[in-house]
């Protein structure tokens, strides 16, 4: 799976963590949110994120959104680590120090994808 999709063919998106989100970006796909009886989108497509929503969406425990990216920008060098730390970050977060056995398989998998998931 690649990091930039597209919902149709002149919007490519990327998967961001909520953390990374910033006022201005534009939502590439619905943000929708429930529980296994009914959901709700929270966010259209083609909305600009603003620091209420993205204080609201941390509230309501979404960890990540799809927005629009301008696929003929590419990050920076230090960009690219920093991503890279935070990812690694993440995954110790999740994972913890050291990975559960039976959980090896999917850590690896999310290693060797990178935060990039290309």
């Amino acid at each position: 799976m690649s990091d930039e999709q597209t919902t149709d063919c002149l919007s490519p998106y990327r998967w961001m963590p909520i953390t990374d989100i910033e006022p201005g970006m534009v939502t590439a796909r619905p943000v929708i949110a429930g529980g296994e009886k009914q959901s709700a989108i929270l966010i259209a497509v083609g909305s600009t994120v603003t620091a209420s929503t993205i204080a609201q969406l941390i509230n309501k425990g979404i960890e990540c959104i799809a927005v629009q990216v301008d696929s003929s920008a590419s990050p920076s060098e230090a960009d690219r680590i920093d991503q890279n730390q935070r990812y690694q970050d993440r995954l110790g977060e999740i994972f913890g120090a050291t990975p559960a056995e039976n959980c090896l398989p999917l850590f690896d998998a999310l290693v060797k994808l990178g935060p990039d998931l290309a």
